[in-house]
């Protein structure tokens, strides 16, 4: 027996209004990154992370436990426990991947350092880095979507933040064209901070010569128009990068965010995607926390998938 998409959707429904987030996480396990670096909690502009680089550890556990039962007769069974008795399956199941933890809180800190770099101080709101709703948005779920927008413009608002920086692709597309439509009087200027770096004039006074092929994630490139800005940041440390078959706008999918609907499919996918990267190099550069746990789960251990954040602050080289 398949998993029943409905099942998850009604389990994630019931967590944002349990939990606020689609998964049972500790609160701190969202903002203790942030602690050791001393930003102000107030001001402007603000780092907002929306939570997907902090939740993804524990997301790619879940899918790994739901591959697993999917196809059996205990998938529908196990995720309508999960409903009733909130976090048997996140809690008693599946804990977060360490290393995946440790490696995306090092981006976190690494786009911190970059903005620096660039001469631009962030804030960062701490307990008011709420999870963006980008999920409930793509699963439908209009009303719990608008509700948790509102929490996180408020969030944004009260802590002194007219500029938003942010550091994936959906949570840039969720906040500048989703968020105002759902927002009357919308009036936070958002910008990636791949924009940023770019308009900053970033030069980091290092070099790294190498070959990578660039992963587009859809977001940016198909509704955003970030494009040339990585390339043209990647350019500037000396790191030539290559372009797969499919690229740029025409980018093809990374086999996300479906991936906790069905698996398999996601991983068919991103095998799919993967086989074509390859082709050009088997060091990869991805721009999305998504992207990188999607590749990362069907790449042999001759494969490097690398966040563009990390080889932009030297931490890869």
């Amino acid at each position: 027996m398949p998993l029943n998409p409905l099942e998850v959707v009604r389990l994630i429904e019931d967590n944002m209004k349990r939990y606020g987030f689609p998964f049972p996480i500790p609160a701190d396990a969202i903002y203790s990154w942030a602690k050791p670096l001393g930003l102000p909690a107030r001001g402007s502009p603000m780092l907002y992370t929306g939570a997907l680089y902090q939740l993804m550890p524990y997301i790619a556990s879940i899918v790994e436990s739901l591959a697993k039962i999917e196809g059996s007769s205990v998938s529908v069974m196990a995720l309508r426990v999960s409903r009733f008795l909130p976090g048997f399956l996140t809690g008693l199941v599946v804990k977060p991947r360490g290393e995946f933890q440790v490696y995306s809180e090092s981006i976190l800190r690494s786009i911190v350092k970059l903005l620096k770099t660039s001469g631009v101080n962030v804030a960062y709101p701490y307990e008011g880095d709420l999870y963006s709703g980008v999920l409930l948005y793509d699963l439908g779920l209009d009303e719990l979507f608008r509700e948790q927008a509102l929490k996180v413009y408020k969030a944004l608002k009260e802590r002194g933040a007219t500029t938003v920086i942010t550091v994936d692709p959906h949570t840039t597309h969720i906040l500048r064209s989703i968020y105002p439509r759902y927002i009357d009087g919308f009036d936070l200027e958002v910008k990636s901070y791949l924009e940023v770096l770019a308009e900053s004039g970033f030069k980091p006074g290092y070099s790294i010569h190498r070959d990578v092929v660039i992963h587009d994630p859809c977001l940016y490139a198909r509704f955003e128009n970030i494009v040339d800005q990585p390339r043209n940041l990647l350019a500037s440390i000396g790191v030539k990068y290559l372009e797969p078959r499919r690229t740029r706008r025409m980018t093809y999918c990374c086999g996300g965010p479906i991936e906790g609907l069905a698996p398999k499919m996601a991983k068919a996918i991103a095998s799919s995607r993967l086989k074509e990267l390859v082709e050009k190099s088997k060091s990869i550069v991805t721009l999305c926390p998504i992207c990188y746990s999607n590749l990362k789960a069907v790449a042999g251990d001759d494969i490097e998938i690398i966040d563009i954040a990390l080889l932009l602050s030297g931490e890869k080289s």
